[in-house]
């Protein structure tokens, strides 16, 4: 367990939760005096990240005992956001039990782990997906995708399906897609790029060929982050070249704010990271998460050709985007992900970007920016010339809209090929 000391502005924003009480600490006084000592204090708070980035606080209260009296484990959650989901908390408690194991005389880690062994077996404790809250979308709706005839991987990410496609090598090209599209999108780039790199395509958890949590609180913009660096120190990449577009960007900034040593380019298009007053208040966004919340299935081919010129899909790419979603049920990330975007100072998100944002500050990484001219979302390409010190020149794409890759994606990977190949790594 590392403790750690949360800034008082994320404190200021969350809510604690109680999880765990125990009030008679005065009978174990072996463990007491244990957890007094790994705490550093007989009464107060102790904080802690778990493995699913939550932060929880251990309460310890003085009664005159001359030793912690009672224990009391919180969960901070934004006060504006549902709990996660409950199989993430109770494996957090296991954390801290076992934790607590290692500390303490007279506790058994193995008698602990019977014990969850037990509450598993009659149904009182989950540390997985419940049966049924996962939905995978059938392979054979994947079969002769136009101009994508890459052979999928897989990886088990927290009990999840994460599909991926690869091409090419070298250092490592990670292309991130966003909203409502998946891998897909980058058909037209991966070729010319998988020419100086390993190429790397992604599916989105909820998007594409990876898993789909039915539940609306499954997602949320930290497990997003979580999981695409889950996804990149599996695969252990580094000296990554990230390509990222829409909420490929405001999860692949995060990430790269939160593991900067696995970072040596920056390639941006139609995006940013919203934080602070009126955070992603553009006109823009605004009318199109007012259309996304009224829609009972979103079709994904005519999403993308009313928000991108040059934008227009042959038959058999209308069936590819829409292959991921055989019905709404499969569509919750995509329904979720535009109430996830801050889009004001209390909104959930808005503290975790405003602490990215300090650390993309400090990064001495080469950026480049090829965005649509024509795109609504024109302004962000601005925000991050602010956030960055080492900005490429303007690389506008003529008559292009926000789906950058789909309507221009030969022309725009020449553009990255060309500057990738000028452009040293970020040094380390």
């Amino acid at each position: 367990m590392k403790f750690i000391n949360p800034a008082a502005e994320e404190l200021a924003v969350l809510r604690d939760d109680p999880l765990l009480s125990e009030q008679e600490f005065d009978d174990m006084p072996e463990v007491a005096a244990a957890v007094e000592k790994a705490a550093g204090m007989r009464a107060g708070r102790v904080y802690w990240r778990s493995d699913h980035d939550y932060l929880y606080g251990l309460e310890l209260a003085d009664l005159g005992k001359g030793r912690p009296s009672m224990a009391t484990v919180y969960g901070f959650r934004d006060r504006y956001e549902p709990r996660p989901p409950e199989h993430e908390i109770e494996a957090d408690l296991i954390d801290f039990l076992l934790w607590l194991a290692e500390i303490a005389e007279g506790i058994e880690g193995e008698n602990i782990k019977k014990l969850i062994g037990l509450a598993k077996k009659y149904g009182r404790c989950n540390t997985g997906w419940p049966e049924g809250s996962v939905l995978r979308t059938p392979e054979d709706r994947f079969l002769n995708l136009p101009g994508f005839d890459y052979e999928p991987h897989y990886m088990e990410i927290e009990g999840l399906r994460m599909a991926y496609v690869e091409k090419g090598a070298g250092d490592p090209i990670l292309m991130l897609h966003g909203e409502p599209t998946w891998g897909y999108l980058y058909r037209k780039m991966i070729p010319p790029l998988a020419e100086i790199g390993r190429v790397i395509v992604p599916d989105q958890i909820g998007f594409g060929r990876s898993d789909k949590p039915v539940e609306i609180n499954a997602y949320s913009y930290k497990s997003f982050a979580r999981w695409m660096r889950k996804f990149i120190l599996a695969l252990d990449l580094s000296r990554i070249t990230l390509v990222c577009q829409d909420w490929g960007g405001l999860i692949g900034l995060r990430v790269l704010s939160q593991i900067p040593e696995r970072f040596g380019r920056l390639v941006a298009m139609s995006t940013g990271i919203p934080y602070g007053k009126g955070a992603g208040s553009n006109e823009g966004f605004l009318r199109w998460r007012h259309y996304a919340q009224r829609q009972n299935y979103m079709d994904v081919p005519e999403v993308m050709q009313s928000y991108s010129d040059r934008c227009a899909l042959s038959e058999g790419e209308q069936a590819a985007y829409r292959a991921p979603f055989p019905s709404a049920e499969y569509q919750a990330g995509a329904f979720t992900w535009p109430r996830l975007v801050p889009i004001r100072i209390n909104h959930p998100g808005n503290y975790d970007n405003y602490a990215a944002v300090k650390v993309l500050k400090t990064l001495d990484i080469p950026v480049f920016l090829p965005w649509g001219d024509r795109d609504p979302l024109k302004e962000g390409e601005g925000a991050l010339r602010n956030i960055f010190k080492h900005c490429a020149p303007p690389q506008p794409i003529a008559d292009t809209g926000h789906y950058i890759q789909e309507s221009s994606g030969e022309e725009v990977a020449d553009h990255i090929r060309k500057w990738i190949m000028k452009t040293p790594l970020a040094k380390r």
